[in-house]
């Protein structure tokens, strides 16, 4: 049989591909993408395979309806995101090319400069915590943000003093988000710049 989850039919069905793997999540109208893939992963710690069926009490295999049963596990609780107000780009997604792009209403009231968005959307990347789906067949590959980031920064299509605002603080949370993964190779860089013989003990405190 299939879960009931709730008004869920009120959206469509939307493809999903991250980190190697696929899945098929539902996606309401009214709510963004990021949302979607928030609220369904509930439902990841129970079904531990997007389309992995489960005996029910009468003998019967549930699958979470929205899930594809020839989909693989989808790291729900990693999915990159951050501000939520659709200005650092850590949640950028690519639309797919076998995706139908009319039904995708991307980016709404996000917080770029319009040279940014312009970008952003003639090169086919979304922002899922600002995007809607509006129909199906809409796929998504996500994990797109260093993508992103190079493509805005490094390239230098940011020009006003917003966009450079914006891209010294992508920067600051990128390095940020590589030292705390390394710390240890942190402390290493802190000796080589630094050549105080106290350093290490003032980092460890």
């Amino acid at each position: 049989m299939t879960l009931d989850l709730g008004d869920d039919d009120e959206g469509y069905p939307v493809q999903i591909h991250h980190q190697g793997h696929s899945a098929t999540i539902f996606v309401r109208r009214d709510e963004p993408i990021l949302q979607a893939l928030e609220r369904q992963s509930l439902f990841s710690n129970r079904y531990r395979d997007w389309g992995e069926e489960e005996e029910d009490g009468g003998g019967e295999s549930t699958t979470a309806r929205g899930a594809s049963s020839s989909s693989s596990s989808l790291a729900l609780s990693h999915i990159p995101h951050e501000c939520r107000r659709g200005n650092c780009l850590t949640c950028s997604s690519r639309i797919a090319p076998s995706s139908d792009v009319r039904h995708v209403l991307a980016n709404v009231n996000n917080g770029l400069s319009p040279t940014v968005a312009s970008e952003l959307a003639g090169s086919g990347f979304v922002l899922t915590c600002c995007s809607y789906v509006t129909g199906p067949g809409v796929v998504l590959e996500l994990d797109q943000n260093d993508q992103v980031w190079d493509m805005v920064y490094q390239r230098r299509i940011c020009n006003d003093a917003d966009s450079k605002l914006l891209a010294m603080e992508a920067q600051a949370r990128l390095l940020r988000r590589v030292d705390e993964s390394n710390v240890g190779k942190w402390k290493r860089k802190l000796e080589e710049n630094w050549d105080g013989g106290d350093v290490m003990d003032a980092v460890e405190i």
